[in-house]
């Protein structure tokens, strides 16, 4: 779940990760409004669309892996049919991730999302921002997707891109809140 999101640290990432990509992705963690995303949008020059193209829709709440070059660690998605995105990662006793984003369909059971992640300490202060972006394919209730992410610091100074997996299997057909 989202809580609180220091809109400081929001406004500092967003000149260096871009703006048509935070700028979507603030107004849905600020205003936490599901209609800031809804219908069409572009982020990268790709649409945002309700899921019309796909046989299966992503849309529900997803738990799996993530795995990237430091290991490999826990992750929940929820989809939703506005074409909102939740991510979480980690847990409150190490520290992880929260963020939100968009998705949108590519092809039959293929979609992508972007989401901006916000990595805490726990309970702690934040300690840098990942600019997730993915490409998926979903066989009824098994995703799988891949990409590059960007990882920046707190200040939002670039440090690094890195590869992501994320394998996930839906826990239920409506998503969860962010």
């Amino acid at each position: 779940m989202i809580t609180r999101i220091d809109r400081r640290a929001d406004k500092r990432i967003a000149h260096r990760v871009g703006r048509a990509f935070c700028a979507t992705a603030l107004a849905a963690s600020v205003a936490l409004a599901v209609p800031a995303v809804a219908g069409a949008r572009t982020v990268d020059a790709a649409p945002v669309a309700k899921a019309a193209v796909s046989s299966s829709t992503p849309v529900g709440r997803w738990q799996g892996t993530v795995e990237h070059a430091n290991g490999s660690g826990n992750i929940t998605l929820s989809f939703h049919s506005s074409g909102l995105v939740c991510l979480g990662s980690g847990d409150s006793a190490t520290g992880g991730g929260q963020g939100m984003g968009v998705w949108w369909p590519t092809g039959t059971n293929t979609f992508s999302y972007r989401v901006l992640e916000v990595l805490r300490e726990a309970e702690g202060p934040v300690t840098g921002f990942v600019d997730v972006n993915q490409k998926a394919t979903q066989n009824v209730a098994n995703v799988s997707s891949s990409g590059v992410s960007k990882i920046y610091d707190a200040q939002g100074t670039y440090l690094l891109s890195a590869n992501a997996t994320v394998t996930v299997k839906r826990v239920a057909t409506a998503p969860g809140s962010c």
